[in-house]
């Protein structure tokens, strides 16, 4: 049997959405090469893609004219017609039937207000569509697993949760440029500029702590999200844009605590990486943030900056134990997240799905 993956991920930055695509396809490689598999599996990408894989068992192949949605809505199904498709990042081709696709939140029907006009209509269009055809789907907590039960009627059976990883993060080596270090303390947030994750909280935060500094790492799509005039930045606050991974490590590993106050938010991968270089947490208290980082994290509500200022401080304060204790918990929460685990699952529902 065929089994294609939708590659267009691949002409990406690399967000939480790209990161689950590519590290699940890594560990399907990995399982594929040390078990007896009879199928057949192919990664098919557009012409202009990002980055370059090279898989042990899975082949990669260029194919089509076309890019973006077009590529992916009108020549992937004719490339994918003698297999099954598999779409790790929210979108697939609606006329397609023999496919499953992850849908890892509901946020274009929860928090409307945060996208361009066009992008919003063009995927609850291709939600609903894929919700009303398709028979298996996955996603990335139980939050999101209801949420998509909630405003697209998909059936609970039909959603499988396959959490992200944390593990890619380990892999990576540190560097230690000094002009990503910092010999004062500094608190890290990474995000973009989506309304639904609250950058404005971090700014309020930052005016009432002008003694401590704030990195601030992640961009913006204006084609995706709407755009946002940010006014009045306080002098200590450093806006990194996008960083490499092996620069987060650096900065995760040097940060006094790291601050994830979104709004909305299907999983959180950002949090998980920093509890795993023993980076204190402070997260929004809503959406599936509880679910994943457990007790590993101080939660704030996220319209609330005054909470916010007297959990860092708190962290901060070297005469409390309140760090210590963070950093063990978060030991225990990091090591239930591993990508090889979530691959396998997938691996083991699409085939049994798929053999019919």
């Amino acid at each position: 049997m065929r089994i294609y993956f939708n590659g267009r991920f691949l002409t990406q930055h690399i967000t939480g959405v790209q990161r689950y695509a590519i590290e699940i396809i890594k560990a399907w490689d990995q399982i594929c090469l040390e078990t007896e598999n009879e199928n057949q599996y192919v990664l098919l990408v557009p012409k202009n893609t990002r980055y370059t894989f090279h898989f042990h068992v899975i082949e990669v192949r260029q194919v089509g004219h076309l890019q973006g949605y077009l590529w992916e809505q009108f020549e992937l199904p004719f490339y994918t017609r003698d297999g099954f498709l598999i779409n790790l990042c929210n979108c697939a081709p609606i006329i397609k039937r023999d496919q499953t696709v992850t849908m890892h939140d509901a946020a274009v029907f929860a928090c409307p207000g945060g996208f361009s006009l066009l992008f919003r209509l063009w995927y609850r269009l291709m939600f609903l569509c894929l919700g009303h055809r398709l028979n298996l789907f996955f996603t990335v907590s139980n939050f999101s697993k209801r949420e998509l039960n909630s405003y697209l009627g998909i059936p609970l059976k039909y959603i499988h949760v396959t959490y992200n990883g944390v593990d890619h993060i380990r892999e990576l080596r540190n560097d230690e440029r000094e002009e990503l270090l910092n010999k004062n303390k500094y608190v890290l947030s990474v995000c973009s500029m989506n309304p639904n994750k609250n950058f404005s909280l971090i700014l309020g935060i930052a005016k009432e702590m002008p003694d401590v500094s704030f990195f601030i790492v992640g961009g913006s799509n204006n084609k995706v999200f709407q755009k946002r005039m940010i006014n009045n930045v306080p002098s200590n606050v450093k806006f990194l844009g996008y960083v490499t991974d092996e620069e987060l490590f650096t900065l995760y590993a040097h940060a006094t605590c790291f601050l994830f106050p979104s709004l909305y938010e299907g999983f959180g991968i950002p949090p998980l990486e920093a509890m795993t270089f023993g980076c204190p947490v402070i997260a929004s208290n809503s959406a599936a943030l509880p679910e994943i980082c457990g007790d590993a994290a101080i939660y704030c509500p996220p319209d609330l900056p005054t909470a916010w200022v007297e959990a860092i401080r708190s962290i901060m304060d070297e005469n409390n134990d309140i760090r210590d204790d963070l950093v063990k918990k978060s030991r225990v929460v990091v090591s239930q997240y591993c990508w090889r685990e979530s691959a396998k699952k997938m691996m083991e529902l699409i085939l049994a799905f798929s053999q019919r």
